[in-house]
This record gives C-alpha cells, sequence and structure tokens, in this order.
C-alpha cells in the first residue's frame, strides 16, 4: 500500500464516540483479513474511510475533483 509520504499529511485531531471507533477498528480488522499482508492501523482504517466518503459526498454534490495520488490510492484498496 502506497500511502503519501508525511510531508503530504497534515494531523486532523477529533473526538469520536467509543462506538465508532470500534467500528473503525471492525473496518481495520477486516481490512487486514480480506488484504493479507497490509497491516492496516485504525489510523490507516480512518483514513481510508474519511477518503471513500469525501468521494461519495463531493459526486453528489457534484464537486468531485480527486487528485490522481489519491484515485491510485483508492483503487488500490479496493
Amino acid at each position: 500500500m502506497a500511502m503519501p509520504d508525511s510531508a503530504e499529511l497534515e494531523l486532523f485531531n477529533v473526538r469520536l464516540p467509543i462506538g465508532t471507533v470500534e467500528r473503525i477498528q471492525r473496518y481495520r480488522d477486516w481490512l487486514n483479513h480480506t488484504q493479507p499482508g497490509m497491516e492496516a492501523s485504525v489510523s490507516t482504517a480512518a483514513r481510508m474511510l474519511i477518503f471513500r466518503a469525501l468521494e461519495e459526498v463531493e459526486t453528489e454534490m457534484g464537486i468531485r475533483k480527486t487528485p490522481k495520488s489519491l484515485r491510485s490510492f483508492l483503487k488500490r484498496r479496493k
């Protein structure tokens, strides 16, 4: 999995309900089970979920302009 360099990432903290964190952890577990060798962290799983949600919402809004690097990252995860 090719993640962007840390220089291309910005730290963004949020407080989430415990149930939401547990859901993200289940998604991480599912990723690691279905994609052998991936070894995703909870942070990676959360980042992927945010990317996917933004793609969907921006498509609904008609403003989707995804950078090529993000599109290729998302395609590798499917």
